[in-house]
């Protein structure tokens, strides 16, 4: 069983980006949903990105997970991607309950970081490598497992 339950998770993450450490993405600044100008990466910790799109039913039931990891710890960013409007990002804010900001993502970021499902989450340490990823849904303690080390 957990021969099965590790090769599913090798096969949903085989197109993203390698978590070796080997890409560093660059400190790209996004426009939130609430207007400000925020950058990806924080200078002293890691990040974890989130990516979701608000269609999305996992991304519903796990967006709020990320609220379990102490923010001194670990720089939490949530991008929302695959939308026709900014109002459709601001209802599922809204019905899920979602208490940090949201990071407008495009068809750029979408490429940038090689999303193919839905949420597809990357950790990174502050001069941006990759060191971390998954997709699909992650439980509190997942997460909170996942950035211990970083």
């Amino acid at each position: 069983l957990c021969f099965v339950v590790g090769a599913v998770f090798v096969f949903q993450q085989r197109n993203m980006l390698p978590s070796d450490g080997s890409v560093k993405l660059p400190n790209s600044q996004f426009v939130t949903l609430s207007g400000r100008t925020l950058t990806l990466l924080a200078d002293d910790k890691p990040t974890l990105v989130y990516i979701f799109a608000p269609w999305c039913s996992i991304c519903r039931i796990s967006i709020n997970n990320l609220d379990s990891l102490h923010p001194d710890k670990v720089n939490v960013v949530r991008i929302g991607v695959d939308f026709q409007y900014t109002e459709e990002l601001r209802q599922f804010v809204d019905e899920v309950g979602v208490k940090g900001e949201i990071l407008l993502g495009n068809d750029q970021t979408i490429r940038d970081f090689k999303v193919a499902a839905y949420p597809s989450i990357y950790i990174l340490r502050p001069d941006g490598s990759v060191v971390g990823r998954s997709v699909g849904y992650t439980s509190s303690l997942g997460l909170k497992l996942r950035t211990a080390f970083e």
